[in-house]
């Protein structure tokens, strides 16, 4: 049997994410199903001798143990310390980030002092106070503690970081003592690595270096940072196999200019590749590339080509030995990424061979994009809700741009003691990330570039096509694929017709948040009230909603007199503008404006806004069907209503609400890019 590791890997993974879907109850349940199965399919001589068979169904029952191992020695222990405040002994582990004038640090505890806790937990502290203590410097506080979440899937990737409680550090005190660490010397090479870009690149180009280079996006601005993720090209800022190939490329070629004989060679390159996977963090991108990279580096060594779906088996496998692994959208990302790239791409590369190397290298660029773009495609609408259909032709231009910055990174890295050439490599640094800047600049700003994808209709509509396609590709045979293909449209339209005849009374809420605020967006299938436009990135969101919707604004809420919501009003009118600035009807695109006003109006069918403004509260109530929101700052809290919106809140995720007559339901969209 060929791809053992595959059937493996994949089978493991699978039954983890239903079991992160499912919960504990579930994992006892499908332990003893695929228990019974495997036991079956290892007596039957025909499915024995396929493998198949049992293989997965062994994958399923040792999932299922890892699960209920790791949930009770793990989850439950640190779960019994949500919102208890402990006095602590702990150490910094990673880079430190600041966020709205407090500090966030990533830091592993050696001691809790309370009975039963669980020692040695990692978890992220918020302090309002810098910490002044080296990498793996003790110190002593205290805690208090947070559970993320009760699920894999509701952590949005902490749990598969190994982090299950957050804390707030109400006081500490740093001490001399410090614990031996190999990281602590790659996190110094870390801030190495940024000290030198910052001293040879201007900014803000040297952050987009410092992104591909190690993946701290911290520093990268607001407003750029959306342009990556609304141009579709935002991946090549996450470390993975193309960063960790130009690197192993680099030094390929630096070993083979010095003659370095192949053994040699081989083991080079893989100290090499476990040195990246360190610096970049161990994400679980880079563990995926560097897991197949010393795969074909052993195949090399032995005269071997290494077989694709089973370096990435062996992978997966490997990544998902912590069970929670498989609810970090990283993971999925970059799994399901490279099951295009080996299961589409050369399908569609083998169907036309350009004759010119220009022509081909545009073609194979596309090509492996498209591949990414329908593999990857289920797990952005779920996680992010919303598509951008740009990133296909961008990377024409955008990979060999970074190719270039990332090369010459590491030869300035190599060689910046000998000033020339670190001039040249700077300036090439330079030149690429200015570039990359102002195309996904132009980028984002193109009309309809980002399509909407959060209604059920669009997970319906998917889910059947990849269901059909999954089918075909399953028995092999190239006519069932035409036939498939009219199927897969004939199901397409029909869900998209009974959905849309379905959900035609839905009204939906959605919290977009963004860098210190939240906005919200209240649509159906004509019009919109959008509330709090306040910065760059929530401005890009609903513009792109508005489009690719085709919306017509009936009112625009201004809540802190932003340009953003001024911004939002040129460009698509709005037939109510709310604010506190009497001076602000210069706007030309708004019919009403209502200044410092209460009010309360039916706005559309089911839905009713009230509005009240003077020096102690202001608020925004909204009734939809029978049930209310309240938008409101944190510090004017009331409990007059089911659902309170916090304008002022930040937060990892969006939320959208759809309402209709039976009730509310709730989805969170992971913004795990921030």
């Amino acid at each position: 049997m060929k791809r053992v590791f595959a059937h493996i890997g994949f089978s493991f993974a699978i039954t983890l994410i239903v079991l992160n879907f499912l919960g504990i109850e579930a994992a006892f349940a499908i332990l003893a199903v695929a228990g019974v199965a495997f036991a079956v399919s290892v007596f039957f001589g025909k499915t024995r001798r396929g493998l198949s068979v049992p293989l997965c169904m062994f994958a399923a029952v040792f999932a299922s143990a890892i699960f209920i191992s790791s949930y009770y020695s793990v989850f439950l222990p640190q779960k019994s310390l949500d919102s208890e405040t402990v006095s602590a002994e702990f150490y910094i582990v990673d880079l430190e980030e600041c966020r709205n004038d407090s500090y966030y640090y990533t830091v592993k505890t050696s001691y809790l002092d309370k009975d039963s806790a669980p020692q040695n937990i990692k978890l992220t502290i918020k302090s309002e106070k810098k910490i002044d203590a080296g990498y793996y410097q003790k110190i002593n506080g205290r805690i208090k503690l947070r559970l993320i979440a009760d699920n894999g899937f509701g952590s949005y990737g902490s749990f598969g970081n190994g982090e299950f409680l957050s804390g707030n550090l109400l006081d500490f005190d740093v001490t001399n003592e410090s614990v031996f660490s190999l990281n602590k010397f790659i996190l110094n090479q870390r801030e190495n690595i940024k000290s030198l870009i910052y001293s040879s690149i201007k900014s803000p180009e040297n952050s987009i270096i410092i992104a591909l280079l190690i993946g701290d996006k911290s520093e990268i601005p607001n407003n750029i940072k959306e342009n990556f993720k609304y141009g579709g090209v935002s991946h090549i800022m996450a470390v993975s196999g193309l960063h960790l190939a130009v690197f192993c490329g680099t030094v390929s070629v630096l070993l083979k200019k010095l003659r370095i004989p192949k053994v040699l060679q081989v083991f080079i390159t893989f100290f090499c590749v476990m040195f990246y996977m360190a610096l970049a963090g161990f994400s679980k991108s880079i563990i995926r590339a560097g897991i197949m990279m010393i795969v074909m580096l052993c195949g090399r060594l032995f005269n071997e080509r290494s077989d694709a779906l089973n370096s990435l088996g062996i992978a997966v496998f490997i990544i998902c030995l912590n069970p929670f692994a498989v609810t970090d959208a990283g993971a999925l990302l970059t799994v399901t990424a490279v099951l295009g790239l080996i299961i589409i791409d050369p399908m569609l590369i083998r169907r036309y061979k350009p004759k010119t190397k220009l022509v081909y290298y545009v073609y194979k660029t596309v090509c492996a994009s498209l591949s990414v773009f329908l593999t990857t495609l289920p797990v952005v609408c779920i996680t992010f809700g919303y598509v951008s259909m740009l990133g296909i032709f961008l990377n024409i231009l955008i990979i060999p741009l970074a190719q270039i910055a990332m090369v010459s990174a590491f030869l300035m890295f190599l060689f910046g003691w000998f000033n020339p050439l670190r001039f040249v490599l700077s300036y090439s640094c330079q030149f690429s990330a200015s570039f990359m800047i102002f195309i996904t600049g132009k980028a984002a700003s193109v009309p309809y570039a980002v399509a909407d994808v959060s209604e059920n209709k669009v997970f319906l509509a998917i889910g059947a096509v990849f269901i059909f396609f999954g089918i075909s590709f399953l028995f092999k045979k190239k006519q069932l694929l035409k036939h498939t293909a009219v199927i897969a449209l004939a199901v397409l339209i029909a869900v998209v017709a009974i959905s849309d005849f379905i959900e035609r009374d839905n009204i939906y809420v959605k919290e977009i948040n963004g860098y210190y605020t939240t906005s919200i967006v209240v649509y159906n299938k004509k019009n919109a009230v959008v509330i709090g436009v306040d910065d760059s990135s929530q401005y890009y969101a609903v513009s792109n909603m508005i489009k690719s919707k085709n919306l017509h604004i009936s009112m625009i809420a201004d809540i802190n007199d932003s340009e953003y919501s001024k911004k939002l009003a040129n460009k698509f009118g709005a037939l109510n503008y709310v604010c506190d600035n009497e001076n602000i009807k210069y706007l030309n695109n708004c019919r009403n404006f209502f200044c410092d006003e209460e009010f309360i109006v039916d706005l559309w069918e089911q839905l009713n806004v009230e509005y009240k403004s003077n020096q102690q509260n202001k608020y925004i109530l909204l009734k939809i069907y029978d049930t209310e929101f309240m938008c409101i700052r944190k510090y004017e809290c009331s409990d007059s209503s089911e659902y309170v919106i916090y304008l002022d809140s930040e937060s990892d995720y969006d939320i959208v609400y759809t309402v209709n007559k039976n009730g509310i339901s709730e989805r969170r969209l992971n913004e795990w890019q921030k």
